[in-house]
């Protein structure tokens, strides 16, 4: 189970869409009430895919990058690290005990590929 979830199987990706790095960890995922589940996040290069682990069936959730308004990092001494997604002052999803993958080496790739996502956005709003 844990190799699936560093995966993104089933998914049609975009043309010239590139799968990046993945975290493992504690997933905590915030929809309309926090949930924890054992899980993944997968970058790609237009979008994050948020994989859950639910009664061994792997759960694959889209996440735009226009969902996201902002990332934050916290670490904490007992814990490590703890990645929060955001939607304006919405907290979406933290993800701790990355047990596999290299933070700031899915940080990089995701700040990136975010960028341009945002430039191109602005290019075509611009040719409109």
């Amino acid at each position: 189970m844990y190799n699936k979830l560093k995966h993104i199987e089933g998914v049609n990706l975009l043309p010239k869409e590139v799968v990046g790095p993945a975290l493992v960890g504690s997933v905590e995922y915030f929809d309309g009430e926090k949930s924890t589940y054992h899980g993944s996040l997968v970058a790609t290069t237009h979008r994050l895919f948020l994989n859950l682990e639910d009664n061994d069936l792997v759960c694959v959730e889209e996440i735009s990058f226009e969902n996201i308004t902002r990332v934050t990092v916290e670490e904490l001494l007992l814990v490590g690290h703890i990645f929060h997604i955001w939607q304006d002052d919405k907290l979406l999803i933290s993800i701790k005990s990355i047990s596999e993958g290299k933070l700031d080496k899915f940080l990089e790739f995701y700040y990136k590929y975010k960028a341009q996502h945002q430039a191109d956005t602005v290019n075509k709003e611009a040719f409109a």
